[in-house]
Protein backbone atom coordinates (compact mmCIF):
# COMPACT_ATOMS: atom_id res chain seq x y z
CA UNK A 1 0.00 0.00 0.00
CA UNK A 2 1.81 3.56 -0.78
CA UNK A 3 1.86 6.69 1.22
CA UNK A 4 -0.90 8.37 -1.03
CA UNK A 5 -3.58 5.12 -0.38
CA UNK A 6 -2.77 5.58 3.46
CA UNK A 7 -3.25 9.14 3.74
CA UNK A 8 -6.56 9.01 1.48
CA UNK A 9 -7.62 6.10 3.92
CA UNK A 10 -6.46 7.91 7.03
CA UNK A 11 -8.45 11.26 5.76
CA UNK A 12 -11.69 9.52 5.47
CA UNK A 13 -11.29 7.86 9.02
CA UNK A 14 -10.63 11.16 10.72
CA UNK A 15 -14.28 12.33 8.78
CA UNK A 16 -15.77 8.70 9.77
CA UNK A 17 -14.64 8.16 13.33
CA UNK A 18 -16.44 11.40 14.55
CA UNK A 19 -19.84 11.05 12.64
CA UNK A 20 -19.97 7.39 14.48
CA UNK A 21 -19.23 8.80 17.36
CA UNK A 22 -22.11 11.65 17.08
CA UNK A 23 -24.60 8.47 15.94
CA UNK A 24 -23.83 6.53 18.52
CA UNK A 25 -23.60 9.23 21.25
CA UNK A 26 -26.91 10.97 20.20
CA UNK A 27 -28.50 7.67 19.70
CA UNK A 28 -27.67 7.07 23.80
CA UNK A 29 -29.29 10.33 25.03
CA UNK A 30 -32.32 9.40 22.39
CA UNK A 31 -32.74 6.14 24.69
CA UNK A 32 -32.53 8.74 28.02
CA UNK A 33 -34.97 11.28 26.70
CA UNK A 34 -37.39 7.72 25.78
CA UNK A 35 -36.75 7.05 29.08
CA UNK A 36 -37.94 10.00 30.76
CA UNK A 37 -40.92 10.74 28.55
CA UNK A 38 -42.17 6.90 29.33
CA UNK A 39 -42.22 8.45 32.66
CA UNK A 40 -44.21 11.41 32.12
CA UNK A 41 -46.74 9.47 29.84
CA UNK A 42 -47.17 7.50 33.42
CA UNK A 43 -48.00 10.01 34.97
CA UNK A 44 -50.18 11.62 32.54
CA UNK A 45 -52.05 7.87 32.41
CA UNK A 46 -53.17 8.58 36.42
CA UNK A 47 -55.02 11.18 35.33
CA UNK A 48 -56.29 10.14 31.99
CA UNK A 49 -57.94 6.99 33.72
CA UNK A 50 -59.49 9.03 36.24
CA UNK A 51 -60.91 10.96 34.26
CA UNK A 52 -62.19 8.85 31.99
CA UNK A 53 -63.94 7.02 34.84
CA UNK A 54 -65.95 9.32 36.13
CA UNK A 55 -69.34 9.09 34.60
CA UNK A 56 -71.60 12.19 33.49
CA UNK A 57 -73.89 13.36 31.45
CA UNK A 58 -73.54 16.94 32.37
CA UNK A 59 -73.04 19.42 29.10
CA UNK A 60 -69.86 20.73 30.96
CA UNK A 61 -68.12 18.19 32.06
CA UNK A 62 -68.25 16.62 28.26
CA UNK A 63 -66.90 19.56 27.23
CA UNK A 64 -63.97 19.57 29.85
CA UNK A 65 -63.66 15.78 28.32
CA UNK A 66 -62.95 16.80 24.94
CA UNK A 67 -60.81 19.79 26.41
CA UNK A 68 -58.42 17.12 27.72
CA UNK A 69 -58.36 15.49 24.74
CA UNK A 70 -57.45 18.62 22.61
CA UNK A 71 -55.07 19.69 25.01
CA UNK A 72 -53.37 15.93 25.25
CA UNK A 73 -52.81 16.07 21.58
CA UNK A 74 -51.54 19.50 21.86
CA UNK A 75 -48.80 18.90 24.27
CA UNK A 76 -47.27 15.67 22.78
CA UNK A 77 -45.40 17.71 19.88
CA UNK A 78 -43.56 19.92 22.41
CA UNK A 79 -42.29 17.07 24.04
CA UNK A 80 -41.51 15.57 21.14
CA UNK A 81 -39.19 18.30 20.30
CA UNK A 82 -38.08 19.26 23.45
CA UNK A 83 -36.66 15.50 23.28
CA UNK A 84 -34.67 16.16 20.19
CA UNK A 85 -33.17 19.49 20.98
CA UNK A 86 -32.27 17.63 24.31
CA UNK A 87 -30.42 14.91 22.72
CA UNK A 88 -28.63 17.24 20.26
CA UNK A 89 -27.14 19.25 23.39
CA UNK A 90 -25.80 16.74 24.65
CA UNK A 91 -24.40 15.24 21.98
CA UNK A 92 -22.91 18.46 21.15
CA UNK A 93 -21.29 19.76 24.23
CA UNK A 94 -19.47 16.15 24.93
CA UNK A 95 -18.01 16.08 21.04
CA UNK A 96 -17.42 19.79 21.70
CA UNK A 97 -15.15 19.09 24.70
CA UNK A 98 -13.78 15.70 23.15
CA UNK A 99 -12.30 17.57 20.40
CA UNK A 100 -11.41 20.95 22.44
CA UNK A 101 -8.60 18.86 24.11
CA UNK A 102 -7.59 17.22 21.20
CA UNK A 103 -7.10 20.26 18.97
CA UNK A 104 -5.54 21.63 21.93
CA UNK A 105 -2.91 18.72 22.66
CA UNK A 106 -2.61 19.15 18.29
CA UNK A 107 -1.93 22.81 18.54
CA UNK A 108 0.43 22.37 21.67
CA UNK A 109 2.56 20.19 19.17
CA UNK A 110 2.09 22.24 16.22
CA UNK A 111 3.66 25.04 17.77
CA UNK A 112 6.07 23.47 19.27
CA UNK A 113 8.02 23.72 15.33
CA UNK A 114 5.82 26.19 13.59
CA UNK A 115 3.02 25.01 11.35
CA UNK A 116 6.06 25.81 8.38
CA UNK A 117 8.29 23.21 10.07
CA UNK A 118 6.03 20.37 10.80
CA UNK A 119 6.54 18.19 7.89
CA UNK A 120 3.95 15.17 9.09
CA UNK A 121 0.96 14.97 6.98
CA UNK A 122 -0.72 13.18 9.25
CA UNK A 123 -0.16 15.64 12.18
CA UNK A 124 -1.47 19.04 9.69
CA UNK A 125 -4.64 16.60 8.84
CA UNK A 126 -5.42 15.52 12.29
CA UNK A 127 -5.32 19.28 13.76
CA UNK A 128 -7.31 20.67 10.55
CA UNK A 129 -10.25 17.95 10.60
CA UNK A 130 -10.07 18.39 14.62
CA UNK A 131 -10.52 22.16 14.15
CA UNK A 132 -13.12 21.51 11.36
CA UNK A 133 -15.17 19.48 14.57
CA UNK A 134 -14.71 21.38 17.32
CA UNK A 135 -15.61 24.31 15.10
CA UNK A 136 -18.71 22.87 13.73
CA UNK A 137 -19.30 21.23 17.66
CA UNK A 138 -19.24 24.66 18.90
CA UNK A 139 -21.42 26.84 16.21
CA UNK A 140 -24.32 24.49 15.73
CA UNK A 141 -25.67 24.76 19.50
CA UNK A 142 -26.41 28.12 18.96
CA UNK A 143 -27.25 28.67 15.06
CA UNK A 144 -29.78 25.65 16.15
CA UNK A 145 -30.96 27.71 19.29
CA UNK A 146 -30.78 24.19 21.48
CA UNK A 147 -31.08 25.93 24.69
CA UNK A 148 -33.54 28.46 24.25
CA UNK A 149 -35.70 25.76 22.08
CA UNK A 150 -34.94 23.36 24.69
CA UNK A 151 -36.74 25.97 27.06
CA UNK A 152 -39.40 27.12 24.98
CA UNK A 153 -41.17 23.73 24.36
CA UNK A 154 -40.92 22.22 27.67
CA UNK A 155 -42.07 25.59 29.31
CA UNK A 156 -45.16 25.25 26.88
CA UNK A 157 -45.39 21.16 27.47
CA UNK A 158 -46.08 21.70 31.08
CA UNK A 159 -47.85 24.63 30.11
CA UNK A 160 -50.44 22.57 28.48
CA UNK A 161 -49.63 19.89 31.89
CA UNK A 162 -50.94 22.92 34.07
CA UNK A 163 -54.16 22.96 32.05
CA UNK A 164 -54.72 18.97 32.24
CA UNK A 165 -54.35 19.54 36.15
CA UNK A 166 -56.64 22.33 35.94
CA UNK A 167 -59.07 20.50 33.99
CA UNK A 168 -59.37 17.62 36.39
CA UNK A 169 -59.79 19.97 39.01
CA UNK A 170 -62.96 21.12 37.39
CA UNK A 171 -64.30 17.46 36.62
CA UNK A 172 -63.73 16.22 40.15
CA UNK A 173 -65.71 19.65 41.18
CA UNK A 174 -63.48 20.41 43.68
CA UNK A 175 -64.62 23.84 43.44
CA UNK A 176 -68.20 22.37 44.02
CA UNK A 177 -69.40 24.50 40.91
CA UNK A 178 -71.69 21.54 40.20
CA UNK A 179 -72.71 20.41 43.33
CA UNK A 180 -74.04 23.41 43.71
CA UNK A 181 -75.77 23.24 40.35
CA UNK A 182 -77.13 26.84 41.01
CA UNK A 183 -77.05 29.08 37.62
CA UNK A 184 -74.35 31.46 38.83
CA UNK A 185 -71.96 28.39 40.37
CA UNK A 186 -72.61 26.64 36.42
CA UNK A 187 -71.90 30.41 35.61
CA UNK A 188 -68.78 30.45 36.70
CA UNK A 189 -68.06 26.83 35.70
CA UNK A 190 -68.57 28.00 32.14
CA UNK A 191 -66.28 30.73 32.66
CA UNK A 192 -63.10 28.53 33.64
CA UNK A 193 -64.40 26.61 30.71
CA UNK A 194 -63.81 29.34 28.75
CA UNK A 195 -60.53 30.35 29.88
CA UNK A 196 -58.99 27.24 29.23
CA UNK A 197 -60.64 27.52 25.86
CA UNK A 198 -58.68 30.84 24.93
CA UNK A 199 -55.80 29.38 26.59
CA UNK A 200 -55.84 26.43 23.93
CA UNK A 201 -56.02 28.97 21.35
CA UNK A 202 -53.25 31.56 22.25
CA UNK A 203 -50.75 28.60 23.32
CA UNK A 204 -49.79 26.64 20.44
CA UNK A 205 -46.66 27.92 18.51
CA UNK A 206 -44.42 25.62 18.30
CA UNK A 207 -40.76 26.43 18.53
CA UNK A 208 -37.80 24.82 16.31
CA UNK A 209 -35.80 28.67 15.62
CA UNK A 210 -32.47 28.87 13.83
CA UNK A 211 -30.56 31.11 14.05
CA UNK A 212 -28.31 31.79 11.23
CA UNK A 213 -26.52 35.41 12.60
CA UNK A 214 -24.89 32.90 15.52
CA UNK A 215 -22.29 31.83 12.59
CA UNK A 216 -19.04 33.36 12.81
CA UNK A 217 -17.80 35.34 10.56
CA UNK A 218 -14.17 34.37 10.96
CA UNK A 219 -12.86 31.43 12.82
CA UNK A 220 -8.92 31.61 13.64
CA UNK A 221 -7.46 28.01 14.96
CA UNK A 222 -4.49 29.55 16.87
CA UNK A 223 -6.45 32.98 18.12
Amino acid sequence: MNSNTLKVIFSFFLFVIPMMIFLVTINFFKGQSNEMEKIFKEKDSIIENSIYSFKSDIKEIKQLKEQFEIVNKIKKPYLTTAKKYSSYHYTFSILFTLFSILTGILSFLILLKGWENVNSFYLKSAFLVSFFWVSLFGILPNVLGNNQNIKNNLGKYNFYNGLHLDIYSLINDNKGYIKRDTKYSLDSLNLEILSITKNIKENQDLYFDVFIDKVPKEIKPFQ
